[in-house]
């Protein structure tokens, strides 16, 4: 064995030379230095140590925390990442709901852990913990991923070498199984709310699959009667208890769609209804679905709206993010590109679209069945 490929070891090197080992097509050198942990790669071990040993060198100036990592804890470090960088990047509902995790599950577990001490053992029985505890598999999920992003940010930071979230146990969660309304029961809705105060309501959500949060956001400002656009860039929100308007994150979540002539023909008298049966300053905002009193639509009011809409035409009860996915189905039935519906419902990802929506249709099979046919005809 070479003096290079015994060096791929991980036993401890003297005079603090650190641990050099086997990386991928080359070495990996850590070193341990006043807290902080030092990491650097190279072709050979000689490489990979001379690379560590200069980055040792220019400590000083490497940027970022110079917490010592010995003497912090994950309590300390995830809450000042969750509540400084991360919340910048995240939604606010998103923060809300990881704080929720924080301090209900992570903190009691492992907040007084030091952060070089989590292993995947310590991941895994927090996520036990949870389950023997009833927390949904979605809740077990998302602390899980809160951790690792987290801990990837740690790495980044050099604090730690490794995520061990990534070698802990994955979470099995069960999908919550999608309804898509049948084109006749949309019909049958719209139809029956013909002329009514939730025609619109019913037409945004079956046909253009808005987010409940983007259509009770949206403004009469938005709406461009001249051009037939509309404008989505932002979502209502309950942040502490109060109703607030929050700016869409994703390049992909903000969008502006064009409206069918009959669906905008369906806004405007919805408009005009608005103008000719409250007085004028009843709607301060300009909200294009507010409440009856002209404020913010509490948006388990807008659900029971919804229920009873369907339960009005004996139509089976659905949830309402269900609407989102029969505009989807729709849309893919009547022959439309994945990419295109994609983009209609500001969805991240081809792939998430397309696992979400496809194989609840059958125009796929359809379709195979017939070229099935084709082949058997010759």
């Amino acid at each position: 064995m070479s003096s290079e490929t015994s060096s791929s070891t991980r036993k401890k090197a003297r005079n603090g030379e650190g641990n050099t080992y086997k990386f991928r097509n080359g070495f990996r050198t850590v070193i341990e230095s006043k807290g902080r942990v030092i990491t650097a790669t190279g072709r050979t071990a000689s490489e990979s140590k001379k690379n560590a040993k200069s980055k040792l060198k220019s400590l000083p100036n490497i940027e970022g925390t110079k917490i010592e990592a010995k003497n912090l804890y994950l309590g300390d470090f995830i809450s000042s990442w969750l509540d400084g960088e991360h919340k910048r990047q995240i939604a606010h509902s998103t923060y809300i709901r990881y704080r929720s995790l924080l301090t209900t599950h992570i903190l009691p577990t492992l907040g007084k852990k030091k952060i070089q001490e989590i292993s995947k053992m310590e991941i895994n029985s927090l996520i036990n913990l949870m389950e023997r505890k009833g927390q949904s598999a979605r809740s077990q999920q998302q602390t899980r991923a809160l951790l690792s992003v987290a801990l990837n940010h740690a790495v980044r930071e050099e604090l730690i070498v490794f995520n061990p979230v990534l070698k802990s146990n994955s979470i099995r969660q069960n999908r919550q199984e999608i309804h898509p309304l049948t084109l006749s029961e949309v019909k049958l809705l719209v139809k029956e709310h013909e002329g009514t105060v939730m025609e619109a309501r019913l037409r945004i959500a079956l046909f253009y699959g808005l987010r409940q949060g983007e259509a009770l956001g949206l403004q009469w400002k938005d709406i461009d009667f001249q051009t037939s656009q509309i404008q989505i860039n932002k979502q209502l929100q309950s942040v502490e208890g109060e109703k607030v308007f929050v700016e869409l994150k994703s390049k992909s979540s903000k969008r502006t769609l064009e409206l069918d002539s009959v669906t905008l023909d369906s806004l405007h008298r919805h408009k005009l209804a608005q103008l000719t049966d409250h007085p004028h300053d009843w709607n301060p905002l300009g909200l294009v679905f507010p409440s009856e009193s002209g404020e913010p639509k509490d948006d388990r009011v807008d659900s029971r709206q919804w229920h009873r809409a369907l339960a009005f035409c004996t139509v089976e009860d659905r949830r309402l993010h269900d609407a989102r996915h029969t505009a989807a189905t729709i849309l893919y039935d009547q022959g439309a590109d994945i990419e295109v519906i994609r983009r209609f419902l500001g969805n991240a990802s081809v792939e998430l679209t397309s696992k979400t929506y496809v194989h609840h249709s059958s125009r796929a099979l359809k379709g195979a069945a017939k070229l099935i046919g084709s082949i058997n005809a010759i």
